[in-house]
């Protein structure tokens, strides 16, 4: 998912490693404190490809997990699982063009550090926060909608140093399209594969 502007992950971490391992503990955070633990729904936030464009808008359950781990120190792990409906113009791969109405799924996962100030100011540390309208237009920049919730800000002061350590978003396309695209960031490097794409028209 390109653009992203806060942190992400989805609970695929959860799953056991290869050969029966526990899982790692924390999301990837390692130890620390956990001091958030809150899970909220969005409603039609746009979607970024690789060419900086909005292909689609997202639909999507999102958790989000802070440890504390160290005075003013941060990692944030969040859970994103929702679907997609493409917009007229280019892929999110960035090979074709796609016709708006492809729908599809999306799941994801991402680690981020950061300092600042942990200041909830009233907001609610633990559950469900509700419905979050993010009221986005095509023509919107990501982060930037009219009703975009910032979680970051909201618990958050003096925000510094932030950055992603890791990060995995798959899309698969089920009706009126076809394809799977990822993007990752993993050891530094940003990875793409794949692609959504429209299906041929039947022929009479």
């Amino acid at each position: 998912m390109r653009g992203l502007l806060v942190p992400v992950v989805l609970a695929l971490v959860l799953a056991p490693a290869a050969g029966g391992a526990p899982a790692p503990k924390n999301f990837g955070c390692g130890s620390g404190k956990l001091v958030l633990d809150v899970t909220y729904r969005v409603q039609n936030d746009v979607d970024t490809g690789v060419k900086g464009n909005n292909w689609a808008f997202d639909s999507y359950t999102r958790a989000v997990h802070v440890w504390r781990k160290a005075p003013g120190r941060f990692c944030t792990a969040s859970a994103y699982s929702g679907a997609f409906t493409t917009i007229a113009g280019w892929s999110p791969g960035g090979k074709t063009q796609l016709p708006a109405g492809i729908r599809g799924t999306f799941k994801g996962s991402s680690v981020t550090m950061f300092r600042g100030t942990f200041a909830a100011r009233g907001a609610p540390l633990r559950g469900f926060l509700g419905v979050k309208d993010f009221a986005c237009s095509s023509a919107d920049e990501k982060g930037q909608c009219g009703g975009t919730w910032d979680w970051l800000r909201t618990y958050f002061t003096g925000i510094a140093g932030f950055r992603y350590a890791k990060y995995t978003f798959t899309y698969h396309a089920t009706e009126n399209g076809k394809g799977t695209w990822s993007d990752t960031l993993v050891g530094g490097k940003v990875r793409f594969s794949g692609d959504i794409r429209a299906e041929k028209s039947k022929k009479p």
